[in-house]
């Protein structure tokens, strides 16, 4: 591509404003032709810095994951991005993967789930730092590192995926660093002289992301408070198991029986009488809830069905047999979120009494489930003990009976 067509992409005030826009609080590195990258730490502030890259030979743009108070300085980090980068052979296999990864992140609860063409053959998934709790300010990049090999684990249980796709995508967030750049929004891929372009799913026109072509929509990263918490928690439960004695399996209590409504928490028992906020994450609490209860996934689904009658509006029916049909591949089952996750019970307003005293609803409804158990199991041993008392009684009896009813021997004279 020649170097006018460059110039003038990125002179395109649609462009550069959307360009600076996105960088705003993020650390930006131009990339020259040989790979090399401008000094750093970079910002831009005006669309026409931009412009004047591109004339000074830049090729394409990069910003941080991390974000920054001050990018020209670095002196205070204020927030980071989780950027998934999908790196792949050919499109057509992390196209697949793609899909696969937001339908995880999705069944984790994670609905803001953003994505853009990587320019190539990959993809860029984020998840926005506004999904994360503020205390996890300074754990970077550790947390974006654990979920990176959570989700790995369970792409590589993904029965959907080829082993070739299992084998050949890869997470670069597992490998993630400081200061780590990716390609920015509406950047041009030096190596394809494709343009970087968000994307509503990674089956999209390939057409749509020539230079010429190119049409501008902001690429807004908005997402629910702490709605990725859960995501998180499980991810750092996965690493902290991973790096425990090999072969090692933890205890985990598994309910065989289908446990009754009756012993459902108070907070569950609130969220099926109908939501009009936070329904999708209901939808994620009362499915990981009934699938660690025994209830298998068509009764899962059925009961889901009936209690989105009740929501104010409804769930596109579509997308809870979406989640139920992405359960039903794998063999890991979610957890809900702990009683004291931000952004879940109290923020949806079905905050009641067990959750103060409880860890979460399943530990509410295995402990009083496993008491109901026991007490039958005691009352039916009773019930045993005294059936056979009366059986031996009833035995010793008939016996005596037995022994009055017999004929005296006759005596002998002497």
């Amino acid at each position: 591509m020649d170097k006018q067509t460059i110039i003038d992409y990125y002179s395109r005030i649609d462009v550069a404003t959307e360009l600076v826009r996105f960088s705003q609080n993020r650390e930006v590195g131009g990339r020259y032709e040989n790979g090399g990258y401008a000094k750093r730490p970079g910002a831009l502030f005006f669309p026409n810095d931009v412009k004047r890259m591109a004339r000074d030979n830049i090729i394409s743009f990069h910003t941080s994951v991390e974000l920054w108070q001050n990018p020209a300085s670095l002196d205070e980090r204020i927030g980071w991005d989780f950027l998934i980068d999908l790196d792949a052979p050919k499109l057509e296999q992390s196209r697949k993967v793609a899909e696969a990864l937001v339908e995880l992140l999705q069944a984790h609860g994670v609905n803001s789930v953003h994505m853009k063409f990587s320019g190539r053959a990959g993809f860029h998934i984020f998840v926005p730092w506004v999904a994360f709790d503020p205390s996890l300010l300074n754990r970077f990049p550790e947390i974006p590192r654990a979920i990176g090999l959570y989700l790995t684990d369970y792409l590589k249980k993904d029965e959907n995926l080829t082993k070739e796709e299992r084998h050949d995508v890869k997470i670069d967030s597992v490998a993630i660093a400081s200061r780590h750049l990716m390609r920015a929004p509406y950047s041009l891929n030096e190596k394809s002289g494709l343009i970087s372009i968000p994307v509503k799913d990674p089956w999209f026109e390939i057409e749509n992301a020539k230079i010429e072509n190119i049409k501008v929509k902001p690429f807004l990263l908005d997402a629910k408070p702490g709605e990725a918490m859960s995501l998180v928690e499980m991810s750092i439960d996965f690493v902290e198991k991973e790096k425990q004695i090999p072969n090692f399996v933890p205890q985990r209590i598994e309910i065989k029986k289908r446990v009754p409504e009756l012993f459902f928490a108070p907070s569950i028992k609130k969220m099926l009488q109908g939501m009009a906020d936070g329904r999708k994450r209901s939808e994620f609490i009362i499915r990981s809830y009934l699938s660690n209860l025994g209830w298998n996934w068509d009764e899962i689904e059925h009961l889901l069905l009936e209690w989105n009658q009740k929501n104010r509006p409804p769930l596109k029916e579509t997308y809870i047999k979406g989640h139920i049909r992405w359960n039903k591949r794998q063999k890991n089952k979610l957890l809900p979120p702990n009683f004291n996750r931000d952004g879940f019970y109290k923020d949806m307003g079905i905050w009641t009494e067990e959750c103060s005293t409880h860890k979460n609803p399943l530990s509410y409804t295995i402990r009083r489930y496993k008491w109901q158990l026991k007490q039958q199991k005691e009352e039916e041993e009773k019930k045993a003990k005294e059936e056979k008392r009366k059986k031996k009684k009833n035995k010793i009896s008939k016996l005596k009976e037995k022994e009055k009813t017999k004929t005296p021997p006759e005596t002998t004279g002497t």
